[in-house]
């Protein structure tokens, strides 16, 4: 994995790097960050150069706390694109701040796991270690369970939740 920054933020991150150096505080940092815990200021992220609708996407995405899902529509209806899921999915799949903004924690609307820069199997692992159990396996994988959904804002706020991580 190598993260790159733009200054004094993350500008992306590229999960599909080997060999890059250990860095153990990059990796305790990243480790809080999946389990919740409050983004250190040195992983804030920048989104400048992304389009209106991407930091919108982005912006709700972060706000999907650990142990919880949204669909891809559920997203679309959040940021007030109720018919945009498959935009949201293209988002999703050029993420350029894997794990800061967890878009593992966005399935299909039949809680099947779809495309994740990491690959399918990173996204099931990283899913099963916040509590989430699988049917199947392979392509056809997907949640057991659609209990511990996040609802949609439903006051039309869903796009700021997640704006404490794009600083």
């Amino acid at each position: 994995m190598t993260v790159s920054s733009r200054g004094s933020k993350v500008s992306g991150v590229d999960l599909g790097a080997r060999g890059s150096r250990d860095d153990r505080d990059l990796a305790r940092d990243l480790e809080g960050v999946l389990r919740g815990n409050k983004i250190p200021r040195y992983l804030h992220v920048d989104p400048a150069g992304l389009p209106a609708f991407s930091r919108k996407v982005l912006g709700r995405c972060a706000g999907i706390r650990p142990g919880q899902v949204m669909t891809y529509s559920e997203v679309a209806q959040a940021v007030g694109r109720p018919r945009a899921a498959r935009a949201v999915g293209q988002v999703m799949a050029s993420n350029p701040f894997a794990l800061l903004i967890p878009c593992h924690r966005v399935v299909g609307s039949d809680s099947s796991l779809h495309g994740f820069g990491g690959g399918l199997d990173m996204k099931e692992w990283l899913l099963a270690r916040e509590g989430w159990e699988f049917e199947s396996s392979g392509s056809a994988r997907r949640l057991k369970s659609r209990a511990k959904s996040q609802k949609p804002e439903v006051r039309g706020r869903g796009a700021e939740v997640g704006s404490r991580w794009l600083r």
